[in-house]
Formats: structure tokens, C-alpha cells, sequence
């Protein structure tokens, strides 16, 4: 064990910190936290590393504000690497209040090196520098103090080695040649969109079965997952914890208009209806004012039997042959739902609406785009 790193629980450590770090041309980033019985993630431990091997933990339970650091995430100028950067970045956001710019990914950047884009840090390290770092700890409770001298290495593990990785991705993505559709893909993670908290008005779209609902009965679910999500934050508990999605569609299936239309919510706790039926009904009715015109679109999903079944596989793995012939990963090229959507449309498919017809991934595709659409 190194013990290599550096406690950060006082604001004039994390000023002087930031301080060192500000002409740095790159930071490892890592965070530690619990996410089980709240909306938001609660924040453990934030672990930095610089090229040099120099790693700082930063104990956010004694320091409540991080706004500080905000500087060095936010920098154009200081590429932050992170593995798998998305949630991280969106908890970064929240705790600084700073938008993070100039991300490098190391899981994603993978899958533009022959490698796997879905490859854990401790795979990726042994792949890249031979490197075995311990599986231990993944269950540990970060908010609890004091953490010990193994579970602190444990971290600061996370982020020592990722410049090195950094760099030897790069490398690899150049040697074939794409290094540029690598930085492409890059800059979507500088998105406002994907550290924002989303509208409460789409947290529909994430209940499955939403798409069953007749239009007018859909503009009540929107309603009702609207008020549940704001309450969730609100209240700090997890959506499923104010209320569950299948009681909203049964909620949104009846309409009720008065608390004894209740009864015919068969998916409806009795606990829900007692602590939330004013709530509900308020829903129900601001969405049953709504004039058709303002009713959401029911989702339209690809029909794959009309389609056919030996096309989509046909196309899956034509795209699988020709990403794993440059070698990226077909993973990053496609899911088999812009597949569809794309087969669905055909030639009247336009760019702005699919990501295979533009940027790296068309170029990648070449030929190929006009036989699927075809």
C-alpha cells in the first residue's frame, strides 16, 4: 500500500488544491457515493490524479462547499478523464454547480482502440498497463467516517493510472486512423443537456407502458409523472418511493375525477391514495384541460414484423462486420433501436433525426446507408 494521495477536508486545503491544479493539462476524475434510498446521489469522496501520479481525495461530508472546484472542471483548457463519464459528470454538475468541458472517457475512447467500450476500469488497466487493481470495496458505505487507509487507496487507485490510459488510447486510435471520429464522439459529452436535470414533463417517456395509453389518457400520465418527479426531488426519494409506475398508469387508465374513482385504480396503494389523492386529482385534471392539440404524440415503435425479421438481422450484422473490420466497436456505432427507426423510415430518413446518416458513423457505414435505405 502507497498512501500516495493527499486528504482534502478543509476549504483552504481545497483553495490551495485548486490552486496547483489550475495550469494542469489534464485531471483524472472519480467520485464515490451512495445512491440507494434518495433521488439525488449523496457524495462521498471526489478523487483527482495528475499525470504525474499526484492523486487528491476530497472529502465532500466535510466540505459542503465545492463550488471551488468548479474552476478546474469547467476549464476548456484542463482535459478531465473519467471512466464511464456520464453519471459522474452529472453529480460533479449538481455538487459545484459548474458545467464540466473538455472530457476524455476512457471506457468510451476504448471502444475506438480495439477494445471493448463496455470494459470495466479494472479490465481496461489490465489490457492497457498491466495493471491488477483490487475488486474490494465496491459495496462500501462512503458516506460513513472515518473510511480507512485501504478503502481511501481503493480510490485513489481509481484515477492514478487514467492519464497513462488516456495517452495510450490515443495512441491506438490514431495508429488506425480515427482518432478524429474518437474526438467527435468526445465532444458530445460536453452537451448542456447531459449534466442538466431533465424536464419533469418528459419523466413520462420513462414508464414502459406508457405507450398503450390512448392520447388524451397519455396527456393525464404526462400530468402525473410531471407531479411525482418534482415531488421525488423534492422530498429527495426515489420516484418509485412516492409512487410506483405502474399506480400512475392506473391512475392515468381511469381518470378519476373524484377520491371515490379511486376504488377503480386497481394498482392504486391505499397509502398512495391517502397520502397523495388531492395531488392526483389536481393531475388528472390539469391534463384532461388540455385541447387535443396539446396532447403528447403516442410513441410510434418501428412494426419489426412488417419490416422483417431477416432484414434487421441482416442489417445488426452487416454494421457489426463493417465497424469490427476498422476495429470500433459495433456497440458504439448503433443500438438495434436506431436500426429500426432508420429501416422504419428509409429514404425518408433525414440526418438531423438519425445519428448513423451523420458525423463519424456515416463515414464508417459508407455503402452501407444506401442498401439499408433502400
Amino acid at each position: 500500500m502507497t498512501n500516495d494521495y493527499t486528504m482534502i477536508e478543509t476549504p483552504p486545503a481545497l483553495e490551495k488544491m485548486v490552486g496547483q491544479l489550475s495550469n494542469a493539462p489534464c485531471v483524472a476524475v472519480d467520485t464515490e457515493f451512495v445512491w440507494e434510498r434518495t433521488f439525488y446521489a449523496r457524495l462521498g469522496l471526489i478523487q483527482l490524479g495528475t499525470q504525474e501520479g499526484v492523486c487528491y481525495l476530497i472529502d465532500p461530508v466535510a466540505l459542503p462547499d465545492l463550488s471551488s472546484l468548479g474552476s478546474i472542471l469547467s476549464s476548456p483548457d484542463i482535459v478531465k478523464i473519467l471512466h464511464d463519464a456520464p453519471q459522474d459528470l452529472m453529480i460533479l454538475r449538481r455538487a459545484t454547480g459548474a458545467v464540466p468541458r473538455n472530457i476524455f472517457d476512457t471506457r468510451l475512447a476504448a471502444g475506438f482502440a480495439g477494445l471493448s467500450s463496455e470494459t470495466s476500469l479494472q479490465n481496461l488497466l489490465a489490457n492497457l498497463l498491466d495493471i491488477q487493481l483490487p475488486k474490494g470495496h465496491t459495496r462500501t458505505d462512503w458516506m460513513a467516517r472515518p473510511l480507512s487507509p485501504e478503502q481511501l487507496e481503493y480510490a485513489a487507485d481509481d484515477v492514478r493510472h487514467l492519464p497513462r490510459a488516456m495517452v495510450l488510447l490515443r495512441e491506438k486510435a490514431r495508429a488506425i486512423g480515427i482518432e478524429s471520429w474518437l474526438n467527435e464522439e468526445l465532444e458530445l459529452l460536453n452537451a448542456l443537456s447531459l449534466t442538466e436535470e431533465p424536464s419533469p414533463r418528459e419523466s413520462y417517456r420513462r414508464i414502459r407502458a406508457a405507450g398503450r395509453l390512448r392520447p388524451r389518457n397519455l396527456a393525464v400520465l404526462r400530468e402525473l409523472a410531471a407531479w411525482r418527479e418534482l415531488e421525488a426531488r423534492t422530498v429527495d426519494l426515489p420516484r418509485q418511493h412516492v409512487m410506483e409506475d405502474s399506480e400512475l398508469l392506473s391512475v392515468a387508465s381511469i381518470l378519476p375525477t373524484q377520491a371515490p374513482d379511486f376504488e377503480q385504480c386497481r394498482d392504486l396503494r391505499r397509502r398512495t391514495e391517502q397520502r397523495y389523492s388531492e395531488s392526483l386529482l389536481a393531475a388528472v385534471q390539469r391534463g384532461l384541460a388540455l385541447s387535443e392539440s396539446e396532447w403528447p404524440p403516442s410513441p410510434q415503435a418501428p412494426d419489426e414484423q412488417k419490416i422483417g425479421k431477416d432484414r434487421i438481422t441482416s442489417v445488426v450484422e452487416s454494421i457489426r462486420k463493417t465497424a469490427e473490420a476498422k476495429p470500433v466497436d459495433p456497440r458504439l456505432v448503433s443500438t438495434k433501436n436506431d436500426v429500426l427507426m432508420l429501416l422504419h423510415e428509409g429514404l425518408n430518413a433525414l440526418p438531423e433525426n438519425h445519428r448513423l446518416l451523420r458525423g463519424w458513423r456515416a463515414e464508417l457505414l459508407g455503402e452501407c446507408l444506401s442498401l439499408i435505405q433502400s
